[in-house]
Protein backbone atom coordinates (compact mmCIF):
# COMPACT_ATOMS: atom_id res chain seq x y z
CA UNK A 1 0.00 0.00 0.00
CA UNK A 2 1.08 3.60 -0.85
CA UNK A 3 2.48 5.76 1.61
CA UNK A 4 4.01 9.03 2.28
CA UNK A 5 7.62 7.67 2.22
CA UNK A 6 7.07 6.21 -1.32
CA UNK A 7 6.70 9.92 -2.27
CA UNK A 8 10.44 10.54 -0.89
CA UNK A 9 12.01 11.32 2.08
CA UNK A 10 15.81 11.94 3.27
CA UNK A 11 17.62 9.73 5.46
CA UNK A 12 20.51 11.72 7.42
CA UNK A 13 22.92 10.66 10.27
CA UNK A 14 26.24 12.45 11.25
CA UNK A 15 29.60 11.30 13.38
CA UNK A 16 31.15 13.50 15.38
CA UNK A 17 34.02 14.57 17.58
CA UNK A 18 31.14 13.58 20.97
CA UNK A 19 28.00 13.18 22.58
CA UNK A 20 27.89 16.61 23.96
CA UNK A 21 25.06 17.72 21.57
CA UNK A 22 25.92 21.57 22.38
CA UNK A 23 29.94 21.07 22.26
CA UNK A 24 30.43 18.24 19.33
CA UNK A 25 31.40 18.99 15.98
CA UNK A 26 30.19 17.14 13.21
CA UNK A 27 33.28 15.39 11.57
CA UNK A 28 31.08 13.81 8.71
CA UNK A 29 27.36 13.63 7.22
CA UNK A 30 25.18 12.30 4.74
CA UNK A 31 21.57 12.43 3.46
CA UNK A 32 20.37 9.77 1.19
CA UNK A 33 17.06 10.61 -0.61
CA UNK A 34 14.86 7.61 -1.16
CA UNK A 35 11.97 7.23 -3.43
CA UNK A 36 9.36 4.32 -3.58
CA UNK A 37 11.40 2.67 -1.28
CA UNK A 38 15.13 2.95 -2.29
CA UNK A 39 17.64 5.36 -2.24
CA UNK A 40 18.39 6.97 -5.48
CA UNK A 41 20.42 9.54 -4.10
CA UNK A 42 23.43 10.16 -1.87
CA UNK A 43 25.46 12.95 -0.61
CA UNK A 44 28.47 13.29 2.17
CA UNK A 45 30.35 15.47 3.59
CA UNK A 46 33.92 15.53 5.55
CA UNK A 47 34.29 18.61 7.36
CA UNK A 48 37.71 20.54 8.38
CA UNK A 49 36.81 20.70 12.25
CA UNK A 50 37.90 23.27 14.72
CA UNK A 51 39.05 21.16 17.62
CA UNK A 52 40.85 17.99 18.06
CA UNK A 53 39.35 14.49 17.57
CA UNK A 54 38.93 12.13 20.15
CA UNK A 55 40.91 9.23 19.52
CA UNK A 56 37.83 7.10 20.87
CA UNK A 57 35.13 8.57 18.21
CA UNK A 58 38.10 8.23 15.68
CA UNK A 59 37.00 3.90 16.92
CA UNK A 60 33.82 4.98 16.15
CA UNK A 61 34.03 6.40 12.31
CA UNK A 62 37.55 6.44 11.23
CA UNK A 63 38.15 9.85 10.72
CA UNK A 64 41.43 11.16 12.29
CA UNK A 65 42.97 14.91 12.67
CA UNK A 66 45.03 14.26 9.80
CA UNK A 67 42.17 13.29 7.68
CA UNK A 68 39.91 15.89 9.00
CA UNK A 69 42.56 18.91 8.23
CA UNK A 70 43.98 17.19 4.64
CA UNK A 71 40.66 16.08 3.00
CA UNK A 72 37.81 18.08 4.77
CA UNK A 73 35.72 21.23 3.33
CA UNK A 74 35.66 24.47 5.17
CA UNK A 75 33.08 23.64 8.29
CA UNK A 76 31.10 26.67 7.25
CA UNK A 77 30.72 25.77 3.78
CA UNK A 78 30.05 22.01 4.76
CA UNK A 79 27.21 23.32 7.61
CA UNK A 80 25.93 25.41 4.86
CA UNK A 81 25.39 22.59 2.48
CA UNK A 82 23.74 20.23 4.48
CA UNK A 83 21.64 22.79 6.00
CA UNK A 84 20.30 23.90 2.37
CA UNK A 85 19.97 20.48 1.15
CA UNK A 86 17.95 19.26 3.66
CA UNK A 87 15.64 22.40 3.69
CA UNK A 88 15.68 22.70 -0.06
CA UNK A 89 14.15 19.38 -1.26
CA UNK A 90 11.28 20.35 1.66
CA UNK A 91 10.94 16.32 2.42
CA UNK A 92 10.94 14.40 5.59
CA UNK A 93 13.64 13.71 7.16
CA UNK A 94 14.39 10.54 8.95
CA UNK A 95 16.73 9.55 11.57
CA UNK A 96 17.92 6.76 13.59
CA UNK A 97 18.31 9.27 16.97
CA UNK A 98 17.04 12.57 15.28
CA UNK A 99 17.31 13.67 19.01
CA UNK A 100 20.73 13.75 18.49
CA UNK A 101 21.56 14.55 14.91
CA UNK A 102 19.34 17.22 14.50
CA UNK A 103 20.48 19.01 17.11
CA UNK A 104 23.83 19.10 17.24
CA UNK A 105 23.38 20.01 13.84
CA UNK A 106 21.22 23.21 14.53
CA UNK A 107 24.04 23.56 17.00
CA UNK A 108 26.96 23.51 14.62
CA UNK A 109 24.93 26.18 12.74
CA UNK A 110 24.56 28.19 15.17
CA UNK A 111 28.09 28.27 16.50
CA UNK A 112 29.62 29.36 13.52
CA UNK A 113 26.50 31.98 12.85
CA UNK A 114 24.75 30.27 9.74
CA UNK A 115 21.31 30.79 11.56
CA UNK A 116 19.29 27.49 13.47
CA UNK A 117 17.98 25.16 11.77
CA UNK A 118 14.63 25.43 10.65
CA UNK A 119 11.49 23.42 11.47
CA UNK A 120 11.66 20.00 9.70
CA UNK A 121 9.20 17.09 9.36
CA UNK A 122 11.69 14.88 11.94
CA UNK A 123 11.17 10.98 11.42
CA UNK A 124 12.68 8.74 14.18
CA UNK A 125 13.05 5.53 13.65
CA UNK A 126 14.62 4.39 17.09
CA UNK A 127 11.66 5.82 19.20
CA UNK A 128 9.44 4.04 16.33
CA UNK A 129 10.81 0.66 17.39
CA UNK A 130 11.06 1.92 21.01
CA UNK A 131 7.01 2.49 20.80
CA UNK A 132 5.71 -0.32 18.69
CA UNK A 133 8.43 -3.20 19.89
CA UNK A 134 8.15 -2.76 23.02
CA UNK A 135 9.64 -5.82 24.65
CA UNK A 136 13.19 -6.11 23.32
CA UNK A 137 15.69 -7.84 25.48
CA UNK A 138 19.13 -8.06 25.54
CA UNK A 139 22.05 -5.11 26.26
CA UNK A 140 22.53 -2.78 23.41
CA UNK A 141 19.77 -4.57 21.30
CA UNK A 142 18.21 -1.13 20.37
CA UNK A 143 21.50 -0.27 18.77
CA UNK A 144 21.40 0.51 14.76
CA UNK A 145 22.41 -2.61 13.54
CA UNK A 146 20.55 -5.21 16.04
CA UNK A 147 17.44 -3.37 15.30
CA UNK A 148 18.09 -3.57 11.46
CA UNK A 149 18.58 -6.98 11.76
CA UNK A 150 15.28 -7.46 13.90
CA UNK A 151 13.58 -5.82 11.05
CA UNK A 152 14.98 -8.61 8.70
CA UNK A 153 17.98 -6.10 7.34
CA UNK A 154 20.56 -8.04 5.33
CA UNK A 155 23.52 -5.98 5.17
CA UNK A 156 27.63 -6.58 5.00
CA UNK A 157 30.16 -5.83 7.26
CA UNK A 158 31.33 -2.88 4.73
CA UNK A 159 27.53 -1.66 5.22
CA UNK A 160 28.43 -0.47 9.06
CA UNK A 161 30.57 1.76 8.52
CA UNK A 162 30.37 5.69 8.32
CA UNK A 163 27.44 8.56 8.21
CA UNK A 164 26.58 7.26 3.95
CA UNK A 165 25.82 3.69 5.40
CA UNK A 166 23.97 4.54 8.49
CA UNK A 167 22.11 7.14 7.12
CA UNK A 168 20.86 4.16 4.18
CA UNK A 169 20.11 1.75 7.15
CA UNK A 170 17.96 4.28 9.01
CA UNK A 171 15.89 4.70 5.82
CA UNK A 172 15.64 0.66 5.78
CA UNK A 173 14.44 0.62 9.10
CA UNK A 174 11.84 3.13 8.90
CA UNK A 175 11.20 1.58 5.61
CA UNK A 176 10.43 -1.89 7.52
CA UNK A 177 8.68 -0.19 10.64
CA UNK A 178 5.97 0.86 7.78
CA UNK A 179 5.73 -2.14 6.54
CA UNK A 180 5.63 -4.18 10.29
CA UNK A 181 2.72 -1.94 12.01
CA UNK A 182 0.07 -0.58 9.23
CA UNK A 183 -1.47 1.70 11.35
CA UNK A 184 1.69 4.23 10.83
CA UNK A 185 1.49 3.92 7.16
CA UNK A 186 -1.82 5.26 7.52
CA UNK A 187 -0.25 8.69 8.86
CA UNK A 188 0.92 11.27 7.02
CA UNK A 189 4.63 12.06 7.73
CA UNK A 190 3.78 15.25 9.67
CA UNK A 191 1.40 13.26 11.99
CA UNK A 192 3.83 10.57 12.51
CA UNK A 193 5.77 13.45 13.04
CA UNK A 194 3.73 14.86 15.70
CA UNK A 195 2.97 10.84 16.94
CA UNK A 196 6.84 10.87 17.45
CA UNK A 197 7.28 13.60 19.55
CA UNK A 198 4.62 12.22 21.97
CA UNK A 199 6.00 8.94 22.12
CA UNK A 200 9.66 10.54 22.60
CA UNK A 201 8.48 12.22 25.59
CA UNK A 202 6.17 9.50 26.92
CA UNK A 203 9.60 7.00 26.66
CA UNK A 204 11.73 9.40 28.80
CA UNK A 205 9.14 10.09 31.23
CA UNK A 206 8.90 6.25 32.04
CA UNK A 207 12.94 5.82 32.26
CA UNK A 208 13.12 8.60 34.88
CA UNK A 209 10.18 6.76 36.41
CA UNK A 210 12.07 3.53 35.69
CA UNK A 211 15.08 5.19 37.17
CA UNK A 212 13.67 6.45 40.38
CA UNK A 213 12.48 2.87 41.79
CA UNK A 214 16.07 1.55 40.98
CA UNK A 215 18.35 1.20 44.22
CA UNK A 216 20.97 3.22 45.34
CA UNK A 217 24.60 2.27 44.56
Amino acid sequence: MANWADAGFVAFDTETTGVDVTDARIVTAAAVIFVGGEPVEQHSWLLKVDVPIPAVTTAVHGITDEISQRDGVDQADGLAGIRALLVSRGLPVVCFKSDFDLPILDANLRRIGLGPLPALTDVCAYVIDKQWNKYVRGKNQRRLKPTAERYGIELSEDDWHGAEADAKVAGRILLAELAAYPALADMSAVELAEAIGAWRQEQERDFQEWLSRQPPR
